[in-house]
Parts: C-alpha cells; structure tokens; sequence
C-alpha cells in the first residue's frame, strides 16, 4: 500500500512526510521535467462557513462569498493536467467545502481527469448521504478539525451540537471504507491544550489513521484572541506529550502540521515551508496563491485563473518564494539552515521578522534570559541581593508570591510570638545550571519547636513530596503555566530546592551542627540543596548551597 496523501488547508508538510517527498525529489514527475513540481494545489471552494472559530487562520463566516463558478475551477485543472500533470494531490479547502453546492460534481470531473482529491472539513454537515458523495466523486483522504473535548469544542467554535456530529461523522466514514486516510486535526491553543491526552484517547478507538497537531498563530481571527495563543511552557508540554504518546504506539500516529520550526522538540519530524515551491493555492475569486494561511498582500498575488494560466504562473512566477530572503535577525542564528525564517505565514510583513522564533520561544533559557524576563514582568518591584564573600557562588531567586508567602508566614521584621520558635517551610521551583528559582514555599514545621532547636522528622519529607506531586500534576492547568521559567527544570515543572528555616536566637546566622547533617542528607536525596536561614525579627537572611555549603548569592524582591 502506497503511503497516504493527505489533505488540508494548512496541510502542506503533513502532505509531504507522509508521502516521503523532499526537495531532492524536485525533476522529473510523472514523466516531466520540473524544478518546482507541483505536489500540492489547494482549492479553496468556498468562503462561506457555518463556524466562527476564534482560531481562524481567516475570517471565514456563514456571510462569506463564493466567486468562481465549477468550470472556471475546472479549467484551471484541465490546464494543469496538460502543462504540468495529474500528479498534484487537489486539497478541497474553505470556509466549509460541504456548503458548496456542486463540490462533488466538480470534483467527480477533476477525478475523471486523473487527480486524487481530499477536503478538510469542520465536519458539522457529515451524514451517509454526503459520505456516497464523497465516494462517487473519488475523494481519497479526508481531515476534519476537532479541537478539543465537547464543551471547548462547541465553545470554540460557535457551533452547538458541532462534536458529537463531527464523532458521529467519523465513525460512519471509517464504517463506509473507501478512504485512503481519515485525518482528524487539532489547533493547540491555550484553552484546549490540556485536553488533549484524554481527546486522543477519545479519538484512538474511531479507527482514524492519524492526528495532526498545529499551533493557533495570530493571523486571520484568531488576531482577535490573542489570548488564546500558545505560551512556551504550552509548546514545550504538548512537544513532550507527543513524543511520549507515538512512542507508546497505543493509537493513531501523531504529526505535526506546518507550523513551525521547532528543533529537535519534535521527534522524527523535519520542517519544511513548501509554499510557493511544491504547494500552490487557487483562491475563492481565483487569485493564484501559496498557503491561503499566508497574508494575502497584493504583491503576493502571482496572477488569477480567470485571466491567467495556472502552469504559466507556476512556471514562471513565484521568485520571492523560492529565493526567499532570509530574515535580517535570523543571518546569525545557528538554526538558520534548518529553519529559514520559520513558516511564511507567520512573517511579519512590514518588519521582516518572523513573528514565531524557535530560538526566542522555545530554545531552553539560560537563567539570565529567565530574570529579564521576570524583572519585565515585575516592573515596579525592586531586587536585590544577599551576597557572601565569593562573587561567582550559585544564584538562588526567590519570587514575588512566593517570597510574600515566606515574609508573611516568618513575620519578617516582626517580634511575634508564633515566630519567636523555629518555623521551616520547604523551597519548590526550577533550576538553570547551577542557578534556582524558588517560585512556592511550603509549611513543614519540625516537631518539638523551641527558641533554637526542632526536630526534624520524616513527616517533613513526606509532605514536601506530596506537595510537589500536587503542584507538578495540576501546574500545566493552573494560571501559573504561563509564568516564565519552569521549563529550565525538563520532565518536571517544579522540585524540591531546599528549606528555609529560622534561627530565632541567632543574630549572625550560621548552620548548627543539626543543619549541617540535614544539608548533607537532603543533598544524598536529591542531587542538590538549598538552605536558607532567616531571622524573623531583624529580618535578616542567607542561603547556603551544594556539598561544600558555600554562601549563595540570594536574590529576592523587596516587597
């Protein structure tokens, strides 16, 4: 069996790494010779669409137009058929193809013709009448967008009722068995994001043949909800579940969709952006086009059907595509040859930049880039640090909420009386080399509390271990999930740090001979410490770290 060829709006590489066709498969197709073959021509049928999504990658609605007739379309594939050849997979797009009235009498003649065909489809209008359509006129693949559970889905859509349609839509596709592929996609964006596990697992027992994921990009409505759009800590989860979910093999194979350039994130996959070199687009008013996703600037326009010839534009247009420039800040990265200025329909225009950047967005962060980005985001709270005598020792941050916690629960700069005992709370956050951030404090008292001694007690590491499992199981579903930073740690979001514990007898602040033991022990235990002495009462503050207990450089907010 032959790999499937796929289809969609925003379908393009999806379509390629199914087919296995690379750039070095440019020459000769089908008997011709070509430099940029033709893989991929999407035909964008109708504007008109029964949704309102606010992921739109267009604005697309049910007051949408449809200006070319069938054989105008027609047409312009009999040309293709003559000049360049049948080899080109004809991608069925909107709005909502299935609103188009004679969709399946033009394409049962564009099969006639000798071209394979599938659409992408909301798949609210789904029904065995359409599914015999659908097989009489030779549609061979098909993808139809779900993008979350029930209640996100229909939310996002606009569309009440559109789920359990679309599921019911699937099953009795797979049931009527003449497509080649059933497709279904998901636009990640921050309100289904999390859902997905628990859709794939909805989706795995309907038969379908793959899932393909793409990120909402602020073009088109979804402008409108920027809001909405994927924060890093997002794209790097969802990278990691997928990768976890295809090698598990317990369902459909996961793929990604066009966008974007994402490293090696992404397991087994290679970006590419085929627009305007192996993947064409004729528009709803003709205008011939790359990806319908790309902004439609009218130097971008490389002519219309209804007064040029599609093979000619192909053959001889196009330059600004296939010698693209590459973007001024991108000259020096070293992703360049990878990603090329990342996907076309995410450049910003007027500026030339890329408005989607790997090494900006998703390329692991040192921790200075982390402060930056926590002093912007914190713009009139003040920092500063509690440094010993070496000036190259580790960094310890804690953060505003959570040094507020800590302040609150010590009564810094306070004589009261709950504080006039030790009290220890434990450190939660992320680590970036040798430097950590604390973003959480926990209560863990010792037993026994006295003016300068309690005891420390297994209870203690238990709770700190039941609290992190907590944090880190419901993190990706909190509003913390966009805070910057977390993703320095890896697998986990958040780990334990250390204690900070007080010393409220103690003036010049120092480790007992407790405190050293402690320090070692929680050091065997996890790999690296941190202990942080206070004095409520003055106020004062220090942390020591790693085997040799040498003095950190404290950072914390003055609030």
């Amino acid at each position: 069996m032959t790999p499937a060829r796929l289809c969609g709006k925003i379908a393009a590489e999806t379509i390629w790494a199914a087919a296995a066709l690379t750039p070095a498969a440019a020459g000769t197709v089908n008997g011709m010779q070509s430099e940029h073959p033709l893989y991929s021509l999407l035909i964008e049928a109708t504007q008109n669409c029964d949704g309102a999504c606010d992921q739109c990658g267009s604005r697309c609605d049910i007051h949408s137009e449809e200006k070319l007739s069938a054989e105008q379309i027609l047409a312009a594939l009999r040309d293709i058929k003559e000049n360049i050849g049948t080899y080109t997979m004809l991608n069925v797009t909107g709005g909502e193809p299935l609103l188009r009235r004679d969709l399946f009498e033009m394409m049962r003649e564009a099969s006639a013709m000798g071209f394979e065909w599938g659409m992408v489809t909301n798949g609210y209008l789904l029904t065995d009448a359409v599914a015999e359509k659908m097989r009489r006129s030779g549609m061979k693949t098909v993808t139809v967008s779900v993008d979350g559970l029930r209640e996100t889905h229909d939310a996002l859509r606009h569309l009440p009722g559109c789920w359990d349609r679309i599921t019911a839509g699937l099953k009795l596709l797979k049931a009527a068995d003449f497509l080649d592929h059933i497709q279904v996609t998901f636009t990640a964006n921050r309100r289904n994001i999390f859902e997905f596990e628990e859709l794939y697992g909805l989706l795995a027992p309907l038969g379908i043949d793959s899932v393909r994921i793409g990120l909402m990009d602020p073009i088109g409505r979804a402008q409108d909800h920027r809001a909405l759009l994927p924060t890093r800590e997002e794209i790097l989860y969802l990278t990691d579940l997928v990768n976890r979910l295809n090698a598990a093999k317990r369902g459909p194979k996961i793929v990604w969709g066009c966008p974007h350039y994402f490293g090696r994130l992404a397991e087994g996959r290679r970006f590419y952006c085929f627009a305007g070199i192996y993947t064409a687009s004729i528009l709803y008013n003709g205008d011939v086009f790359v990806c319908p996703n790309v902004p439609r600037r009218k130097e971008l326009i490389q002519g219309n059907i209804l007064t040029d010839s599609f093979s000619e534009l192909w053959n001889t247009r196009f330059e600004y595509f296939r010698s693209r420039p590459l973007p001024e800040k991108c000259r020096d990265c070293p992703h360049r040859a990878a990603c090329k200025g990342d996907s076309l329909h995410t450049l910003d225009f007027e500026t030339g930049a890329p408005q989607f950047c790997y090494r900006d967005m998703l390329e692991a962060p040192g921790f200075d880039a982390y402060k930056k980005a926590l002093f912007a985001r914190y713009p009139d709270v003040r920092f500063y640090e509690i440094a010993g005598p070496d000036g190259d020792a580790p960094e310890l941050l804690i953060e505003p909420d959570a040094f507020r916690f800590i302040k609150e629960y010590f009564h810094l700069g306070k004589k009261h009386p709950q504080s006039m005992y030790e009290q220890q709370m434990a450190l939660l956050g992320f680590t970036a080399g040798d430097a950590a951030a604390v973003r959480y404090a926990v209560p863990c008292d010792g037993a026994l509390r006295a003016e300068d001694n309690a005891i420390f007690t297994k209870r203690i590491i238990k709770t700190v271990d039941k609290e992190l499992k907590i944090i880190n199981n419901n993190y990706y579903r909190s509003d913390d999930r966009a805070l910057c930073g977390s993703e320095c740690s890896g697998a986990e979001p958040m780990r334990f740090l250390g204690f900070i514990h007080s010393h409220p007898a103690q003036s010049e602040l120092q480790y007992s001979t407790g405190d050293d033991a402690i320090h070692a022990r929680m050091l065997k235990k996890y790999g690296r410490y941190a202990g942080v002495l206070v004095n409520p009462a003055e106020g004062t503050m220090g942390a020591y770290v790693g085997k040799e207990m040498r003095q950190a450089r404290l950072i914390v907010p003055e609030l």
